[in-house]
């Protein structure tokens, strides 16, 4: 009897903790709720997968390498032995190529100038990926918010289409009314599709530069706020400017190591030589006449290049002085109209669209009228968005046209 009750209890315990242990499996099926996504979180997590950012720190990675090579010993040591087939005579030589004419020196130059390119380079990548991703956000809040619009659209008209149907059953509107509503229905329907289509491509992108999933709710509702505060009116020379004046430098280096190179390394080193139990040390020396090979291709080559870096430098100083111009120009015009609008377009769009639907219903407005009036209503709730999305984009492309270092700001 006690080992039965025993047994019993046993599993009345076991299924206990079985019934307790369901929730606590369902709880973690769950889906973990969402993370909000903020600009510095976008931007700090974009940086470390960026493609311009990874080429920037590879680039840099190889030009230190090519640093470290470099130097006045270009070559390493080349050790020769010899022995007789009788073992009577015995020889070895130690040689170490050296270029009289400084070769490895020019060399040096060359490759710091190209490690000071690399590393003008990689801050300006950075800078760049910061500013794309603030506008990849900028763009996922403005289709998000056109999506909210859309939906608020659509149920505005499914408000007027159930008034229509009533008025019509009532025999209070004609069926050109009734039909009128059901398109405006199709309508509003048609540019929520839209606008999701435009919201599913934005959070894509921004998703594939952040490598993380994100969804409409994980964003900020305003788009400014992917904006950062300006941290300073711009350094004297851009980054890109210094890298491409640096990569002239190293080109014009380059092509005196060239030069250099015209006049092969010269050979200089000891030997030691046995034979008939007599030992011979002494010094070895060997030189290349450059008759035929007088390094003209790398002599081409490194004029060449020179050239090429000389007209980059140009253009893209000309780029950046245009790009700094522009920029303030075009902020300056941005701010100045949006300081000129309503304060809360949204606020004034909601506004509207209540009295329209109020006016309808109390008969002040007929059917195309309603409609016409909502449409615009609503292109102009967009058109807010936009406004502010393109002000946005605005005070992106003047921080990134001065380097301002706060789109690299750390997350908080």
């Amino acid at each position: 009897m006690l080992s039965h009750s025993l047994s019993g209890l046993g599993r009345a315990w076991c299924l206990g903790i079985w019934l307790l242990g369901i929730p606590q499996v369902a709880r973690a099926a769950d889906p973990a709720p969402p993370v909000p996504l903020s600009p510095a979180d976008a931007v700090h997590a974009a940086l470390l997968i960026h493609p311009l950012v990874r080429q920037a720190d590879a680039r840099l990675q190889a030009a230190h390498g090519a640093r470290s090579q470099a130097g006045s010993l270009r070559q390493n040591p080349q050790l020769s032995g010899s022995l007789s087939v009788d073992g009577s005579r015995a020889g070895a030589a130690l040689s170490q190529p050296i270029s009289a004419t400084g070769e490895g020196l020019r060399a040096r130059v060359a490759t710091q100038g190209a490690v000071d390119a690399a590393d003008s380079a990689q801050q300006r990548a950075h800078l760049v990926a910061a500013s794309q991703v603030r506008t990849a956000y900028i763009a996922a809040v403005v289709a998000t918010g056109r999506v909210r619009v859309a939906s608020a659209g659509v149920e505005l008209a499914e408000r007027l289409l159930h008034a229509v149907t009533r008025q019509h059953e009532e025999g209070e509107a004609s069926t050109l009314s009734l039909r009128l509503a059901r398109l405006a229905e199709v309508q509003a329907a048609t540019r929520l599709m839209d606008a999701r289509q435009s919201e599913v491509t934005a959070l894509r992108q921004l998703a594939a530069m952040v490598g993380r999933p994100v969804g409409a709710g994980d964003l900020s509702a305003d788009p400014l706020a992917a904006v950062p505060k300006p941290l300073s009116i711009g350094g004297p020379e851009r980054s890109d400017v210094v890298a491409a004046r640096s990569a002239l430098g190293a080109a014009s280096a380059e092509l005196d190591r060239q030069r250099a190179a015209t006049m092969p390394p010269v050979g200089v080193g000891v030997f030691v030589e046995r034979e008939d139990q007599q030992t011979f040390v002494g010094p070895s020396l060997s030189v290349t006449v450059p008759v035929f090979n007088r390094n003209q291709s790398g002599r081409a080559t490194a004029q060449g290049n020179e050239k090429v870096a000389k007209a980059r430098l140009r253009s893209i100083d000309a780029q950046a002085t245009t790009e700094r111009l522009t920029a303030s120009q075009r902020l300056a015009e941005a701010e100045a109209l949006v300081s000129s609008l309503a304060a809360d377009p949204e606020q004034e769009a909601t506004a509207a669209l209540t009295s329209i639907e109020a006016g309808y219903l109390a008969g002040e407005l007929d059917l195309p009228t309603t409609i016409l009036l909502q449409n615009d209503v609503l292109d102009g709730q967009n058109a807010a968005l936009v406004l502010r999305g393109q002000l946005g984009l605005a005070r992106l492309d003047n921080m990134l046209a001065i380097e301002d270092p706060a789109l690299l700001a750390a997350r908080r």
